[in-house]
């Protein structure tokens, strides 16, 4: 009897999935869906802290305006969720490509979309082929717009080397300046739909970013 149910749940959810991308919308599973129920301790384990660390995610501006209490939670649930992450390789993972939000990050500055009192939306596009990246912060009709690329140092780390920044208005360029200078990216998580890493620049003091999926 449970084997029969589990073919008949396993046939509905490649239905679901099928149908998913025929409309162009990826599947994701979450701790809430029907199915769940049917995957191993250690993926429900993740699926649960996943929707642990968005809903502390929510309302903190990017991590700007989260309190003392809110960050500390955040470090512990990122602690677990760094315990159970499965792709090894993350550094040179195609999982890494396509378009992700910033959702929270230790980062009180421009890398959390800050501009004055203001917080903008921070995006973030990576071409793991090419090993180029952008960073764009968008406040307004204002967008700011990091390239970098980089060099993978091992399955986790990446030495991140920073080429321009450009400043728009309206869509037109007011200033595009060369960089030169260099970071380090140590990733710790990453999944279908969220990423987590630490970045640390000249000083070498880690901040941590938490991204989610946008598109493939």
């Amino acid at each position: 009897m449970l084997s029969f149910i589990a073919k008949v749940a396993w046939a509905a959810l490649m239905c679901i999935c099928v149908e998913s991308f025929q409309y162009g919308a990826p599947f994701v599973m979450t701790a809430s869906s029907p199915f769940a129920s049917f995957l191993k301790p250690s993926i429900q384990n993740s699926l649960n802290l996943k929707k642990e660390l968005l809903q502390k995610c929510i309302g903190t501006s990017n991590g700007v305006k989260a309190s003392p209490e809110i960050r500390d939670e955040i470090a512990s649930i990122v602690k677990r969720l760094e315990k159970v992450n499965a792709v090894k390789k993350i550094s040179s993972s195609k999982k890494m490509n396509g378009n992700w939000k910033l959702i929270y990050t230790t980062n009180d500055g421009s890398s959390a979309g800050k501009l004055g009192p203001f917080v903008g939306r921070v995006d973030q596009e990576i071409d793991v082929s090419t090993k180029r990246y952008k960073n764009f912060v968008r406040l307004g009709l204002l967008t700011g717009v990091l390239t970098a690329t980089w060099d993978n140092l091992d399955e986790k780390l990446w030495r991140v080397k920073f080429l321009d920044i450009e400043f728009k208005a309206f869509g037109i360029t007011l200033t595009k300046k060369p960089l030169n200078a260099l970071g380090t990216w140590r990733m710790s998580y990453l999944d279908d739909s969220l990423r987590i890493l630490y970045a640390a620049g000249s000083t070498g003091k880690e901040n941590i970013y938490v991204l989610t999926r946008e598109s493939f």
